[in-house]
């Protein structure tokens, strides 16, 4: 495809409405890199199309924020510049840093939840002391 695609074009393809390909234009304009000329219409490359492919796929399907895609993006660009590495071994770096970091987040979960736990005992011995206390200060009585 060495046409180039209008916006009506490309979210049709992506099954996207126009807006959300400015929004993503405006927000990965460092991956997209659009050149149109003052007073031209946009026209997009069969490169654009692959990258809002990919930019899609990153926050529908796999759920990324809009941070989280750009570092993906940023990743993988590294990963293919870096001595022109293979796609299939691309793909493993990256799910496998992938899986570190949603292993990172969950262990980063636990231990809030741990936290919280260990709030509650405290609170719970505080106030054991004070009954112990008010029950010996009775006794005295």
């Amino acid at each position: 495809m060495s046409a180039k695609l209008t916006i009506n074009q490309v979210s049709k393809i992506l099954q996207v409405e126009s807006s959300t390909i400015r929004f993503w234009e405006k927000e990965f304009e460092k991956f997209l890199k659009i050149n149109c000329p003052k007073g031209s219409r946009k026209r997009y490359t069969e490169g654009h199309l692959e990258t809002f492919s990919q930019i899609k796929e990153l926050l529908y399907t796999e759920q990324y924020t809009i941070k989280g895609a750009k570092r993906r993006l940023e990743l993988e660009r590294a990963l293919t510049s870096a001595l022109g590495i293979e796609q299939n071994f691309k793909d493993t770096v990256v799910f496998m840093l992938s899986s570190i970091m949603d292993e990172l987040q969950k262990t980063r979960e636990e231990g809030k939840n741990l936290a919280k736990q260990v709030e509650l005992l405290r609170s719970e011995k505080k106030y054991m002391e004070i009954e112990l206390l008010e029950e010996r200060n009775k006794g005295l009585l």
